[in-house]
């Protein structure tokens, strides 16, 4: 007998949106994402959970983003511009603005708090706590303190996982 699992509630996001309260609804959607993928217990968007995170909420988180940010932001702008780029995760982070400038064959993040949570923002910004949360292990390994992706190397790995699953959902 296979489990149904529960539709999410999207309200609170759909407030904090129209409210342009991006920090907020950025880091609401990244819970949505995990209970998505295991709404009984806590999960790490790892490249597993990011492989089955069903496209209904994929293409709901992405509905909302892009039509409270004017096509700004969303999964869907971010898709685009990844595949601008052809696939280049260091030119992707830069452009988005989560890296400060590229400088190869190394990259470094922002801090999450030093994004710009306005509309001004580059697009494409967000979401984004989804990619900066790591556990405290994936946080020292990418070169970070140990605080999410911080200073931390860019990694293409998680981005060209997100990448795929939006193609398989046919998000564009």
């Amino acid at each position: 007998m296979q489990t149904t699992i529960p539709a999410l509630d999207y309200q609170d996001l759909d407030n904090l949106l129209s409210e342009q309260d991006w920090e907020a609804a950025d880091r609401l959607s990244a819970d949505l994402l995990r209970q998505a993928v295991s709404p009984d217990q806590p999960v790490d968007l790892d490249l597993a959970a990011i492989a089955h995170l069903p496209c209904n909420d994929l293409h709901r988180l992405d509905q909302l983003w892009t039509h409270y940010s004017g096509q700004r932001f969303g999964f869907s702008v971010q898709q685009q511009i990844y595949t601008a780029l052809e696939c280049d995760a260091v030119q992707f982070s830069h452009e988005v603005g989560w890296t400060p400038w590229t400088f190869r064959p190394f990259a470094f993040f922002r801090f999450y708090h030093q994004l710009d949570f306005s509309l001004e923002a580059p697009r494409g910004q967000f979401p984004a706590f989804w990619f900066w949360q790591l556990p405290l292990n994936g946080s020292l390994l990418a070169g970070g303190f140990g605080s999410g992706r911080g200073a931390g190397y860019v990694d293409a790995k998680k981005l060209d996982a997100l990448i795929l699953r939006l193609e398989r959902c046919s998000l564009q």
